[in-house]
């Protein structure tokens, strides 16, 4: 039994293990009734399943029955090989057939024809192998425990050799070049925000999937926080304010179409304030404000360069704020290393200051020693 013990440590083995099963299953320190009759249960699968077993193991197969399963084996192997080669044959030679085709190649949604089928077949394949594997016939319990393992083993490796990192610096640029366009399109399209927003949702939902399934942790840590002014710093100065420079250019410069759009009768979209500040002097006294409003608020430049003025001094004070903190963090710093050298200091000073005490308090008691021992020498004297 002793021996038997360590090779029962091993998966599916049998030898000694039912005596093992029947003298030594039990559990003493069981006392309640419904733990013991769990236990009970326990035991008797077990033995079942041991039995089992061992009649299979005491009836070979017949030579026509292994023929059978290692036929069967064989056909369930080339079906996922082929399963493998049918699907990057059918991918090449539909790449092909897209590529040659001149109806296909003209338009944009058979484009998304071969990805699409790609998809699938990624989608599907494993689960018709996984079906393939369900249907290999083992005998022996022990190596449909091995091919398993050696499968929970392959397929964790594989795909931990395979999953891409996740680039966080790419998907921040499609972020920033996304919100760019709209910015950039949102005069001739004014519906374009509304469309960023659902793709943002979608793109969102999607990525996100994408990453708890197929990516992996990137090596290099990233912070938030860093990521996030390097996001607004870019979204901010080359993107919003190139799109703000590009749109106020074709506001006051470009010539519109004059076949098609709202302003195709204009020399400039900016004569379509004009002309509608000329409707409104037409229309009556009650909205004559608005036409002194873009009299003297948006076409004098008086007023424009003082909202320049005070942008400009705005900026300014939040850059001296911006330094004065960075200035006082810097003190703040300094202050906290010398506190901390302060301490050392007392500490160092307090430690040498009970190693003194320490000192002073053995030779006081090697003193009072010396004093005590003449008078002892004196009485063994006179014993004498």
């Amino acid at each position: 039994m002793a021996h038997s013990f360590g090779e029962s440590y091993r998966v599916g083995s049998t030898s000694g293990i039912h005596a093992i099963t029947v003298f030594c299953s039990w559990d003493y320190k069981v006392t309640q009734k419904r733990a013991s009759r769990l236990q009970q249960d326990n035991i008797r699968t077990r033995l079942k399943e041991l039995l089992a077993e061992w009649q299979l193991r005491q009836s070979p197969r017949s030579v026509c029955g292994r023929l059978r399963q290692a036929a069967a084996l064989g056909l369930a192997w080339l079906l996922c090989l082929g399963t493998a080669l049918g699907c990057a044959v059918a991918v090449h030679v539909f790449s092909e057939f897209l590529i040659q085709s001149p109806e296909a190649a003209g338009q944009e949604a058979a484009l998304l024809v071969l990805p699409l089928v790609v998809g699938l077949l990624n989608l599907g394949a494993p689960y018709l192998c996984r079906v393939l594997a369900a249907l290999e016939p083992h005998d022996s319990p022990v190596l449909e425990v091995y091919v398993a393992i050696c499968r929970i083993i392959s397929e964790k490796k594989l795909k931990r050799r395979r999953k891409p990192e996740f680039d966080i610096a790419r998907n921040v640029l499609e972020l920033i070049y996304g919100q760019t366009l709209t910015w950039l399109g949102v005069l001739f399209s004014p519906l374009l925000p509304a469309v960023q927003i659902i793709k943002l949702l979608l793109v969102f939902y999607v990525k996100k999937t994408s990453l708890l399934a197929n990516c992996q942790a990137p090596r290099r840590p990233w912070l938030a926080s860093h990521m996030s002014t390097v996001f607004l710093t870019l979204l901010c100065f080359p993107a919003f304010l190139g799109a703000a420079v590009f749109l106020c250019y074709a506001v006051w410069q470009v010539k519109p179409s004059s076949t098609c759009g709202p302003f195709r009768t204009l020399d400039s979209m900016y004569e379509a304030g004009r002309v509608w500040v000329r409707y409104l002097e037409a229309a009556g006294p009650r909205v004559s404000w608005l036409p002194w409003v873009h009299r003297y608020l948006v076409e004098n430049t008086f007023f424009v360069f003082l909202v320049s003025a005070l942008l400009l001094a705005v900026i300014y004070l939040n850059i001296q704020v911006v330094r004065g903190q960075r200035r006082v963090i810097c003190l703040l710093k300094e202050q906290i290393s010398n506190e901390g050298e302060d301490k050392i200091f007392l500490i160092n000073k307090l430690h040498s200051i009970y190693e003194r005490k320490e000192r002073e308090e053995r030779s006081r008691v090697g003193t009072t020693e010396e004093t005590a021992a003449p008078p002892a020498l004196l009485t063994e004297e006179r014993d004498d």
